[in-house]
């Protein structure tokens, strides 16, 4: 199979219904179990199944956003659920998606390289709704595997089963995205010698504070637990010098003080690239400029300037009525 090319899911459609995340000891036993057996790359002639989990019913626990908030950074006193939180409720959605027959290559080492989403009206604590995760694509490059999924959040409703594979329109949705992981290849061909891009730095407009315990603090909210987010001891067996942060609670985080920033209207819409590993403990430099309703921004390295992450946000210029 050559570089670059992309593989869609196909064949007949297929539901699976989660009836309740696995307890999280027997996650990462079946995890390191399958890595191994499962390859690290895209057999030549691989093919995906077309399959969608679906996890319904999932209420929007206000105990869980406050502590969301908090280990983010988050007005803990504002009364909205933060675009990000939703995406931290797939973890167990995501956690049964690669651990099944479904995806093809190893579960573990998938690092996280990019997430947009998007907040199709706002949403408050108590809440019910049906989560939808399938995989877009999969793609092998000069880095490794490239896999891309989609993550629906809808209105609860009766036999979500029956809307798996409905179009956005045809489901009361409240929330999209896209997400973009990484499996390194064992076999990468020798970089070739590049003038370094042009990078030039966004105002900085605060500096943050990321302790060690961050990974944990977020893990035990969001009840993602990957090992490298968590002790150096933890984080070595996986390639780490040190903890990593979760690349969520970086997006959340530079969230959090854009809300504040632009006198706190509704994120409505995220599109980011995340960069180099942010090594905990850390000091790290928000960036951002405003242009209207959109905001650019980035985090780095304080003492290195290097970048860990780059995107942009959008912002709802007036009130809109919460579910």
């Amino acid at each position: 199979m050559p570089l670059h090319t992309v593989i869609l899911p196909s064949g007949r459609d297929r539901v699976v219904v989660m009836d309740s995340p696995l307890p999280i000891p027997k996650v990462f036993v079946k995890l390191i179990s399958l890595s191994m057996v499962r390859p690290t790359t895209l057999a030549k002639d691989a093919a995906l199944e077309k399959t969608c989990m679906v996890y319904p019913g999932v209420t929007i626990d206000i105990d869980q956003v406050n502590r969301f908030k908090q280990v983010c950074g988050y007005d803990i006193n504002g009364s909205g659920v933060p675009a990000a939180f939703i995406q931290s409720l797939f973890i167990s959605i995501m956690s049964r998606f690669i651990s099944s027959s479904c995806f093809p290559i190893s579960p573990m080492g998938l690092i996280q390289t990019g997430q947009s989403f998007e907040l199709v009206q706002p949403v408050s604590p108590g809440l019910k709704i049906d989560l939808y995760c399938r995989i877009l694509d999969m793609a092998r490059t000069e880095k490794g595997i490239v896999s891309r999924f989609l993550m629906e959040a809808a209105v609860a409703g009766d036999h979500p089963e029956t809307k798996a594979f409905a179009n956005s329109d045809e489901k009361e949705l409240v929330w999209q995205g896209i997400a973009t992981y990484l499996t390194r290849s064992k076999a990468r061909k020798p970089k070739e010698k590049k003038p370094p891009p042009r990078d030039t730095p966004l105002p900085v407009k605060e500096i943050i504070d990321v302790p060690g315990n961050t990974g944990r603090r977020y893990a035990a909210v969001s009840r993602d637990f990957n090992p490298h987010h968590l002790y150096t001891w933890t984080a070595l067996p996986m390639g780490f010098k040190h903890p990593i942060a979760h690349g969520i609670w970086s997006m959340a985080r530079a969230g959090a003080s854009l809300e504040k920033a632009a006198g706190y209207p509704i994120l409505t819409g995220m599109d980011g690239a995340l960069k180099l590993p942010i090594f905990m403990p850390a000091q790290i430099t928000l960036g951002y400029t405003f242009s209207g309703a959109n905001a650019r921004f980035e985090l780095r390295d304080k003492a290195r300037g290097v970048p860990h992450l780059k995107g942009s946000f959008r912002f709802s210029p007036t009130p809109t009525d919460t579910k």
